[in-house]
């Protein structure tokens, strides 16, 4: 496994470092120019072509409700996740995971465990929720690895030791393998982990097209390139998620200077009601539906009053279920969720408010 680690790493490592330097003179020419982001005409042709992102396997069909920042670490949580009712799981090695070494270990190990039926009270992984593998962003390094002296990046280490042990498990089951694909900030960085994904087949003589990944569109950036992000990944694309929180922390990122762009208080104004989140949701929607996947919206973070607060419990569970069902309107696939008590209400508005397991038929011509 470690040989496969740094294989991998050192056929890659040279274009990470390509990726943090254009990331920094990206940065460089916003702040000098004050430029603002735009659909640019280089590749427009992506944009305005007509052509779809090959179709996916069965247990992706139906992505209405995936329980989201669940750390393989925290054994008793990842346990309770696989017997949940979740279509999936956000099996998260960053936002939702403490990186250091023990934990990382732990996690790594319980997925492993998990595939091959040997996690204690977990089922058969073929009849559990789909994982969903979130390896660390891009601009996490592993500094317990080192690959020729060098440091190495952190999501390279987390997909080659979940590809090299879970692939072939996952693959003849049907259930994988699949992936979460964080902060990325434009289609040069999706292109990027397409030659991983080619790659990483060939060596373990998986079919091509095997993996799917579903980049969270986190950054402001990354917003204006979501067709050819799609376009990039196209043979292992399963759509494009809204991070809504990482997706306002980057106007703070990329323009926090710009007094413009100070935002307001987040907890009363940074909600999908928001004009500005609301049209980056219904272009998410809008692209991928168009490109023939997967739209879904954001996480509900809420952690529920015990029961012995009914009331609380209730207006929480009311507050989620109104902005979920905004997202439903909007045309959405589906969504996270943390609580696992929040898993039946929310597949409840489903059930309710929608036919069949997703909505691609919901092409939102209205946005323009």
């Amino acid at each position: 496994a470690l040989d496969f680690v740094a294989e991998l790493v050192r056929r890659f490592d040279a274009d990470v470092d390509q990726l943090y330097r254009r990331r920094k003179l990206r940065k460089l020419q916003l702040d000098e120019r004050n430029d603002l982001p735009t659909f640019s005409p280089e590749t427009s042709g992506i944009r305005d072509n007509e052509w779809t992102v090959r179709a996916v396997p069965a247990r992706l069909v139906n992505r209405q409700v995936d329980l989201g920042d669940v750390s393989p670490a925290n054994t008793e949580h990842f346990v309770a996740a696989l017997r949940s009712s979740a279509q999936g799981i956000q099996t998260d090695f960053d936002d939702g995971h403490c990186p250091a070494w023990g934990p990382h270990l732990r996690g790594l190990s319980n997925v492993c465990r998990a595939v091959a039926g040997r996690l204690k009270g977990a089922p058969c992984i073929e009849n559990a929720p789909i994982l969903m593998l979130r390896p660390r962003a891009w601009n996490m390094i592993e500094h317990n690895i080192l690959v020729h002296g060098k440091e190495a990046p952190g999501p390279l280490v987390d997909f080659a030791l979940l590809m090299f042990h879970c692939a072939q498990t996952l693959f003849n089951c049907g259930s994988g393998p699949f992936f979460y694909l964080s902060k990325l900030e434009g289609y040069l960085e999706a292109r990027l982990w397409n030659q991983v994904f080619v790659w990483a087949q060939q060596k373990l003589d998986l079919p091509q097209g095997t993996i799917k990944a579903c980049v969270l569109i986190e950054n402001i950036l990354a917003s204006f390139e979501m067709h050819e992000i799609l376009y990039e990944l196209r043979e292992h694309s399963l759509g494009l998620n809204c991070g809504m929180w990482d997706y306002s922390a980057s106007f703070v990122n990329k323009f926090g200077h710009r007094s413009e762009f100070v935002l307001p208080d987040r907890k009363k104004y940074v909600s999908m009601d928001r004009r500005f989140l609301k049209s980056y949701m219904n272009l998410v929607v809008q692209t991928c539906h168009q490109r023939g996947c997967h739209a879904t919206g954001g996480m509900a973070a809420n952690v529920l009053p015990s029961t012995s607060h009914p009331d609380k419990r209730k207006e929480v569970i009311s507050n989620v279920c109104r902005a979920k069902l905004s997202e439903i309107q909007a045309g959405a696939d589906g969504f996270m969720v943390f609580d696992l008590d929040l898993l039946q209400p929310v597949l409840a508005l489903f059930r309710e408010h929608t036919q069949g397991p997703n909505q691609l038929h919901v092409m939102r011509k209205d946005v323009v």
